[in-house]
């Protein structure tokens, strides 16, 4: 099976997420939506098999 590769950008949310405590203040930081990141984090979850 060929898996999506990961991106930077979904390692980088998620370090920001764990950084800030959540990820209304991940967004924030970040300067993006909340569903954005909930979204590459999900992504990020899921090519991972987690």
């Amino acid at each position: 099976m060929d898996r999506a590769k990961s991106t930077l950008e979904q390692w980088r949310i998620l370090q920001a997420v764990v950084d800030f405590g959540g990820d209304a203040q991940a967004a924030a930081v970040l300067n993006k939506s909340q569903s954005s990141l909930n979204h590459a984090v999900a992504k990020l979850q899921s090519q991972l098999g987690i």
